[in-house]
């Protein structure tokens, strides 16, 4: 979706966020461009950014040049002096805009000076970053006043089916199964695995801040291959080792706890790329006795905190 040629906006979206979340919002900047969606991400404009006066030229975009702005609010995200000069330019454009501008994307429950709690808002921890795009897609093609709407996201399940408005009332149009590549699966195993390996990192990290007697370590094995260990008073109380298959299972983020090794013989849990008809998601064999499962199918975000639950179960019976 290109930008008109007559668009007063040279940015569809623009994207604020702290460093510490650059992995989600570099995901979030690739969805958009597949889908040509016009997006400023720090990345894409380095050349451009080099040697500018940064203040100016961000107030700037985040203030004029950008249709839409989407905030990454995470625990980070009060505390960066960029994020600052994006959200102020942001809050000032949205002042003055009768529209809507400011699309806020909660990474945790932080609060943002100037983001009120009933502003409407989309959860990562509950919505995964695809089905997050395609709403960013329906708004701009509703923005813009396109005749031809992309698809709506459905149920496929529940038998909630886009309807098409005419003046006979509102038709039902039957669901249309979507199909998808060896090369999306590969992608999105790939970024669910990277997912995963941030998440523990940051959880073992704010574990160990937690609790005095706890010390923590992670270690990158490969890229496609970690290890986590939780000791209690220096002793190993959880470890466990997390790698994503191989070209025969390319599609599969293996789980393995106890004593680690660098062989992939065994493991004891697993998740596997699949598709509702809508979206990829990810299914949960669901070993575990101890973690409740509620649905077959997961994003990402609920992968990653199964496993971190499933690997920290010993911590409740120290």
């Amino acid at each position: 979706m290109a930008s008109d040629s007559n668009d007063q906006f040279e940015y569809d979206v623009a994207l604020s966020f702290a460093g510490e979340d650059r992995a989600v919002a570099e995901e979030f900047a690739k969805l958009l461009k597949s889908k040509d969606i016009k997006v400023f991400y720090d990345e894409y404009e380095a050349a451009d950014m080099w040697g500018k006066d940064l203040v100016d030229h961000l107030v700037n975009i985040y203030g004029r040049k950008a249709r839409y702005c989407v905030m990454f609010i995470s625990q980070y995200y009060p505390l960066k002096k960029w994020t600052k000069v994006e959200r102020m330019a942001a809050q000032e454009r949205a002042f003055r805009d009768a529209n809507e501008y400011i699309l806020p994307l909660r990474l945790d429950d932080t609060e943002v000076p100037g983001i009120t709690e009933t502003t409407g808002y989309r959860d990562l921890r509950q919505h995964s970053i695809e089905s997050i795009v395609n709403l960013i897609e329906q708004k701009l093609t509703k923005t813009k006043g396109q005749s031809s709407p992309p698809p709506q996201s459905h149920d496929l399940r529940s038998g909630n089916v886009p309807s098409a408005n005419t003046r006979f009332g509102s038709i039902p149009m039957p669901p249309r199964k979507r199909t998808f590549t060896q090369l999306q699966k590969d992608r999105f195993a790939r970024g669910a695995f990277d997912f995963i390996k941030q998440y523990f990192q940051q959880a073992l990290k704010q574990l160990e801040a937690r609790e005095g007697d706890i010390q923590t370590d992670f270690t990158e094995v490969t890229n496609l291959e970690f290890t986590s260990r939780i000791y209690v008073q220096e002793e190993v109380k959880c470890q466990c080792m997390i790698w994503l298959g191989n070209e025969l299972t390319p599609n599969t983020i293996y789980y393995s706890e106890g004593r680690v090794s660098s062989g992939h013989n065994s493991f004891n849990d697993y998740l596997t790329v699949e598709d509702n008809g809508e979206e990829l998601l990810l299914r949960i064999s669901g070993m575990s006795m101890t973690i409740r499962i509620d649905e077959s199918l997961v994003i990402k975000e609920k992968a990653a905190e199964y496993l971190w639950k499933r690997f920290t179960v010993p911590l409740s019976y120290r």
